[in-house]
């Protein structure tokens, strides 16, 4: 971070810790280089009764030092001033700490009045190194006290829920692996059953589920009009195939539910079809029809996940990124065992690091040719 923006923030943002003042403990001595906050030699210990915090439209974010007494730090002195300083070696609890204040600022349930409705605060710019600069600024120094921050205007960037998502999405982009993926052929559809993919598809596309959030494909994919560009295909009614607008869209919901289930993503509502699916096994498709089926989902890994399709010559693929470090090694893969011709149990296998850890009994499907249901699109 360049010099003139560290200065620029430390004017702008109000921190209640009094400002960097002279160091008064002796110089710590070269051969001592790392040591840990819990060594009395050099930290107060009564750094481990404080707290580090931020506080926000009434919310307030808690880091309690007791949890950093075992962090190691680099000890040092200046050599144009004089004085002692210190640093984190890992800053990993730093990053995860900030990241998740972050993260709930930019959650629609937190109802924040300093901004509009539909906008959220973002730390702006630098604010991470700063906020980290001013924690190991104050550890060398009397007296101790809690360190807060009270975030403002100033400190942060008021932008829309959707810009937030779409910013946190591209900046961790790096860090995000490919969790599941699936795809299907449409090969031998109509041109309007492929309009109908390519709509649901392409309202799928760049969806961003933040950790802790539940997400219905129906209301993803929109309802299905001709205003929101869905067209009449082949859908299942009364035990008949005949045509009806959007059909086809189960395609990609049976799609979805697969990469979603390769990705170790909660599946929380789905329904197979009434018959069997050309484009699946057995046991692994997902129905979806307006007020009756849908397939629902959540989050519970510790970060946002993303939804992408891609629509390519007779293919439909749908990938789920996930963050590496939620993964943490683990894969999933879906597969149906069919048991007669319109019958299949269903099993998800969870593997550690490539191997086999575990088969979990998603459930059984039985199917009939032309069972009279509702419309299944």
């Amino acid at each position: 971070m360049k010099r003139w923006m560290a200065v620029l923030l430390s004017l702008m943002i109000f921190v209640s810790v009094p400002l960097m003042a002279k160091m008064d403990v002796s110089a710590a001595p070269v051969e001592v280089g790392v040591t840990t906050m819990s060594d009395a030699a050099f930290f107060n210990q009564g750094w481990a009764q404080m707290k580090l915090t931020i506080s926000c439209g009434g919310k307030v974010w808690e880091k309690p030092f007791s949890e950093l007494m075992g962090q190691e730090m680099r000890l040092y002195t200046d050599p144009d001033t004089g004085l002692n300083s210190c640093s984190f070696v890992n800053i990993e609890w730093a990053d995860e700490f900030l990241a998740k204040v972050n993260e709930e600022l930019r959650s629609p349930t937190f109802v924040n009045t300093a901004v509009p409705e539909g906008y959220c605060y973002q730390f702006v710019d630098g604010f991470e190194a700063w906020y980290l600069n001013v924690v190991q600024s104050q550890l060398l120094t009397i007296p101790v006290n809690n360190i807060n921050v009270d975030l403002n205007a100033n400190t942060c960037k008021v932008i829309t829920f959707a810009e937030a998502e779409a910013a946190a999405a591209s900046a961790n982009a790096a860090d995000y692996v490919l969790a599941g993926t699936c795809t299907t052929s449409f090969r031998g559809s109509s041109a309007a059953r492929i309009n109908n993919i390519r709509v649901a598809a392409g309202n799928m596309n760049g969806f961003v589920l933040a950790s802790g959030s539940a997400a219905s494909l129906d209301a993803i994919f929109q309802p299905r009009t001709s205003a929101n560009g869905y067209k009449s295909a082949g859908v299942y009614s009364g035990g008949k195939l005949v045509n009806g607008i959007g059909g086809g869209i189960c395609q990609v919901s049976s799609t979805a539910y697969n990469a979603l289930m390769n990705a170790g993503v909660t599946v929380t509502m789905r329904y197979p079809h009434s018959s069997p699916v050309s484009y699946l096994p057995l046991g692994t498709d997902a129905a979806i029809s307006s007020g009756s089926k849908d397939l629902q989902f959540r989050n519970d890994y510790l970060h946002p996940i993303v939804l992408e399709t891609v629509v390519e010559g007779k293919n439909l693929t749908v990938n789920v990124y996930v963050k590496a470090s939620d993964m943490n090694g683990v894969t999933y893969k879906l597969w149906g065992k069919k048991m007669s011709s319109m019958s299949a149990k269903t099993y998800l296998t969870v593997y550690v690091n490539g191997v086999e850890a575990e088969v979990r009994d998603v459930g059984s499907c039985y199917y009939r040719p032309l069972q009279k249901d509702d419309d299944e699109d």
